[in-house]
């Protein structure tokens, strides 16, 4: 005899739904497993917003290129030491070219301009930059045309006499400044120069001569020798050092002979050109150009990488560099003393 109690405790779970199928509650189309509940739509929720078979596409992917960014900071870094090799070049070959240039075509303008002697003993100053003399001195073998103005520009034509200063033969301090390293390096070798060695001037007032008195160097804190005096004197003027300029290097000569009384007219001066100093706003410049190639060097460097086409690329950037570095250049060397 089968016992009753036992078969109904051992009913399984799927016994029990066929026990109770047919007593639920059924709905038709839906189904209790979440799921079953097709996309879009919510749970709990009583909307069917089915979203399209096209929104259900997987997104376009932008793939970034992979820059080299350690290719371009070495090249930049090359732009740098051809900026200083470039800088160096121009300082010691470049320079000396232009101010050879310089110094023919102030010579020309001196012949051929006779009236600028009658200009210059009716005491009327001369633009800036414009020829007013010649000095010579024979123990250094130079000749050289003079410029109106002590600049970083102006002496780059050659030597300058100081704004405010007395005309050379005439009473009172004649100042005249000049490079020592670049732009010819005119008075390169003014530290050789021994008292009684002669240096002779000529400008509108005639041609004089002077002696050598002494040669030393003035330091910052000392006697300013280019402030006007009561001796008829010439003041040559440069810097003390060829790396690193800590003060002037000055030749004193006193005037043989008589002073010749013209009038003069006063003329403010510039502060950078009594301190000889170099102009102000090369500095910036200097800065300027030199980004600029270098932005326009690694421009070039990734554009090669970017489009594969280098000799194209270089026809077009090479000019451009070597253009902004010149400026460059030029501009650092415009910042320098004057008389360097």
């Amino acid at each position: 005899m089968t016992d009753t109690r036992a078969s109904i405790a051992t009913r399984t779970p799927l016994d029990e739904d066929e026990f109770l199928g047919d007593r639920r509650p059924t709905n038709s189309g839906l189904t209790d497993s979440p799921s079953a509940v097709p996309d879009g739509v919510e749970h709990g929720s009583g909307d069917t917003d089915v979203s399209s078979p096209e929104d259900a596409k997987p997104g376009r992917t932008v793939q970034i290129p992979d820059v080299p960014f350690r290719r371009l900071a070495g090249i930049a870094m090359i732009g740098v030491g051809l900026l200083i090799v470039l800088f160096l070049v121009y300082l010691f070959a470049f320079t000396p070219l232009t101010a050879s240039r310089n110094q023919q075509r102030l010579a020309q303008s001196v012949i051929g301009q006779p009236l600028l002697r009658y200009s210059l003993v009716a005491g009327h100053v001369p633009p800036e930059g414009a020829a007013v003399g010649v000095v010579q001195i024979p123990a250094l073998h130079l000749s050289q045309v003079v410029v109106q103005g002590t600049s970083a520009s102006d002496l780059m034509k050659g030597p300058g006499l100081m704004p405010g200063s007395a005309l050379p033969g005439t009473p009172g301090n004649a100042v005249i400044a000049g490079r020592r390293v670049t732009f010819g390096a005119p008075f390169g070798s003014l530290g050789q120069l021994r008292p009684g060695d002669r240096i002779r001037t000529v400008d509108g007032a005639g041609t004089f001569t002077y002696r050598v008195t002494k040669v030393e160097v003035v330091t910052a804190g000392q006697r300013d020798v280019v402030t006007p005096t009561k001796a008829n004197r010439l003041t040559l003027i440069t810097s003390n050092s060829t790396v690193l300029a800590s003060g002037r290097l000055v030749a004193l000569a006193t005037l043989v002979g008589h002073p010749v009384a013209v009038p003069t007219d006063a003329v403010a001066v510039p502060t950078y050109e009594l301190g000889l100093s170099g102009d102000p706003v090369a500095g910036g410049l200097a800065v300027m150009w030199s980004l600029l190639t270098i932005i326009v060097l690694v421009g070039a460097a990734l554009a090669v990488w970017r489009w594969r086409r280098p000799w194209l690329i270089y026809l077009f950037t090479a000019p451009i560099v070597v253009a902004c570095g010149l400026f460059a250049c030029e501009s650092v060397a415009r910042a320098l003393p004057a008389t360097f």
